[in-house]
């Protein structure tokens, strides 16, 4: 096991993200806010290699958003739970499911 460093791929805000691995397919997934400098552009990324590399997969859209969490809800669909809001964060909460052929 490698010890903890910052990854390159993943620049967000200072925020509670959430990662989530996906045996099969075989991805390890990682939701938060993609604005580096602000809490907003809630975005599912994926790495095929173990967290080495990242990619955006998918971005729920470009509102403010802060801390999420994901959850494998069926063999097709994973689910993320959000903070987000028109003006702010913090508004509510939203759910969304999302393919998971979208995210691989």
């Amino acid at each position: 096991m490698k010890p903890f460093r910052p990854q390159a791929g993943l620049s967000a805000p200072v925020c509670q993200a959430s990662v989530l691995q996906l045996r099969d397919p075989d991805v390890l997934l990682c939701s938060g806010p993609a604005d580096p400098g602000f809490r907003a552009l809630m975005t599912i990324r994926a790495s095929a290699d173990g967290g080495t590399t990242w990619r955006p997969a998918h971005t729920v859209d470009g509102l403010p958003a802060a801390y999420s969490d994901l959850v494998r809800v069926d063999a097709d669909t994973v689910g993320l739970l959000y903070e987000t809001g028109d003006f702010g964060p913090y508004e509510t909460i939203t759910f969304r499911r999302v393919c998971v052929t979208e995210l691989t």
